[in-house]
């Protein structure tokens, strides 16, 4: 699946998006705007969901970082993520 530029553009000026993403990036951008996806995982797994790694391996990058962020979402919309300090 590519993601194209605009849809990309489109996705972040949704307020919603915006503050999902300002909350969780912090946590698993690297500097140069690059997923680290270990972290990802990591997050993911202090929540409890134990299996991101075997659920997403024959995903792309991207692909696993879009599925792990979402599954993290629904926990911060029902006000339970935790996030390392």
């Amino acid at each position: 699946m590519d993601i194209t530029a605009d849809q990309r553009d489109a996705w972040s000026k949704r307020p919603e998006n915006g503050e999902w993403e300002a909350i969780i990036a912090p946590y698993y951008k690297r500097p140069d705007r690059v997923a680290d996806l270990e972290a990802l995982h990591e997050i993911a797994r202090f929540n409890g969901l134990m299996d991101t790694r075997s659920k997403y391996d024959q995903l792309n990058a991207g692909q696993v970082a879009m599925n792990i962020r979402n599954r993290l979402r629904v926990l911060w919309k029902q006000g339970v993520l935790k996030l390392p300090k």
